[in-house]
């Protein structure tokens, strides 16, 4: 005589989607763009906080950061970026330096693209 199988418990998958629906929830809130590093999140924390207290224009950063993506490539929008920043007190001309500053567009373009997602957060 073949026994009858013992019912098992069925698992409880409630955790495991409370738990999905929790990361498609952040997934949504950041627009389906990856979850950035803490590290990330500390520098756009600080950027937001120095654009405040210096009532700094976020447009005039994306427009710096743009000037300097066109300058690794255009000698004029390098030297149009330079004018812009000392223009509106970001950074002096010794600051910059002579010649085009590779460090400087690398951190001109971060900075630009930090300002946009501020700015699409609510800033």
């Amino acid at each position: 005589m073949n026994p009858l199988p013992t019912p098992q418990k069925k698992p409880d998958f409630a955790p495991q989607q409370e738990s999905m629906e929790k990361d498609v929830m952040d997934v949504v809130k950041r627009k389906g763009k990856p979850k950035q590093s803490p590290e990330v999140e500390k520098a756009k924390e600080q950027l937001r906080q120095y654009i405040k207290e210096y009532q700094i224009n976020p447009q005039t950063l994306i427009q710096v950061g743009e000037l300097c993506n066109q300058g690794l490539r255009d000698p004029v929008a390098y030297q149009m970026a330079v004018d812009m920043a000392v223009k509106n007190g970001l950074m002096t001309q010794e600051e910059i330096g002579q010649g085009t500053n590779y460090k400087l567009l690398g951190y001109g373009i971060t900075l630009g693209k930090m300002t946009e997602e501020l700015v699409a957060e609510g800033l």
